[in-house]
């Protein structure tokens, strides 16, 4: 539907009269890819998300600043650009121009990129801490996990063997992945500052899609006959059950305080938020149109949704968090304050640019 010009400034005041209002009472799910075409697999670092988008016949790599309503397509290869993963101002993604895809770091600052894996192999899902990067690449029919130094250029493999090693991920000193070397798959952590490996949870049953932060790795577990999501505290060695519903739930992102995942217990797919000081459980979503792939970083959470007809990227603002603490690699302590951001004012805007884009 096209908004004409007094409809769109009714609807831009709107917006900003509820950014007036406190992030408790606004929290909601608000659209922030308008366009018609898909835009999936997002990923969110501070004011800044990104995703990979079709709209121009192929899959390229898109950047939105909440705080400007700037968007900026990354890529402009006719070939596909997949997976984007965002840390600070370098968004990494999978590659696909030379064929089998590589992996591309790209500075938004210097706003130039370049492949930093260019091996005639299957490279894909990197993350990235800083100047490290990890991605899973599949040779001669084995998964293995790589971790590369851009600032250094250095790449090793820190899991590899017969058996697949997939989908790592990287937060501070920690990477993680699920491992099948023992013939199921476990999920495992490596500590990048003494280079020791070991099981996060062990167990008899398989665990997938790890994520992590500071010394805490969330990941998805069948113990229980179905899929839960489980907690471990690396340090301490304690594990926590975080979903106990019957139903799936699947896919789990951490960030400080907070784990965001994909729940099947309403019949179809829904949006959780688990506050671990607390222990209590939210459900962000409520559409019958099946989200999927959520992200959080600080007190906003990201995912893919099909409710009109096609894959757009939806943000939810939550209130801010209490005590939103980085802990430092290897020890208890908390170091790095996470300032919470309200974002209402600045989305103000981007859904003004929204309405001129649809508009056109």
């Amino acid at each position: 539907m096209t908004l004409n010009r007094k409809q769109a400034a009714v609807l831009v005041i709107l917006l900003l009269l509820l950014a007036a209002i406190p992030a408790a009472v606004t929290a909601r799910e608000i659209l922030i890819t308008p366009n018609p075409a898909n835009q999936e697999a997002p990923a969110i670092w501070e004011d800044r998300i990104v995703w990979q988008d079709n709209r121009n016949g192929n899959w390229d790599i898109y950047l939105l600043e909440l705080s400007s309503g700037n968007e900026t397509r990354i890529n402009k290869d006719t070939a596909d650009q997949k997976y984007p993963a965002i840390f600070g101002n370098q968004i990494v993604s999978a590659d696909y121009r030379q064929g089998s895809p590589d992996i591309f770091v790209y500075n938004t600052i210097r706003q130039s990129g370049r492949p930093i894996a260019t091996a005639s192999q299957n490279t894909k899902f990197p993350r990235i801490w800083g100047d490290l990067v990890v991605w899973e690449v599949t040779h001669e029919g084995d998964d293995d996990v790589v971790l590369y130094n851009m600032s250094s250029g250095f790449e090793t493999r820190v899991a590899k063997g017969s058996q697949a090693q997939k989908s790592p991920a990287i937060a501070q000193d920690l990477v993680v992945w699920e491992d099948s070397r023992g013939g199921r798959s476990a999920i495992t952590a490596y500590r990048l500052s003494t280079g020791t490996t070991w099981p996060v949870s062990p167990g008899p049953v398989s665990q997938y899609n790890p994520s992590v932060y500071g010394n805490l790795v969330a990941w998805q577990d069948r113990r229980n006959g179905n899929d839960d999501i489980f907690l471990a505290n690396v340090l301490t060695n304690e594990t926590r059950q975080v979903t106990t519903d019957q139903k799936d739930q699947r896919n789990p992102w951490i960030w400080g305080d907070r784990i965001v995942w994909e729940d099947w217990r309403n019949g179809d797919l829904d949006v959780y938020l688990y506050t671990i000081s607390t222990g209590k459980e939210q459900r962000l979503t409520t559409d019958a149109a099946s989200p999927k792939s959520p992200r959080i970083w600080g007190d906003r959470v990201v995912w893919e949704d099909w409710r009109n007809g096609n894959a757009d990227v939806y943000l939810y603002p939550l209130e801010a968090p209490s005590t939103p603490l980085m802990t430092a690699p290897g020890t208890g302590a908390s170091s790095i304050p996470l300032e919470p951001v309200l974002l209402l004012p600045a989305l103000a805007g981007a859904c003004a640019l929204a309405i001129r884009r649809r508009g056109r």
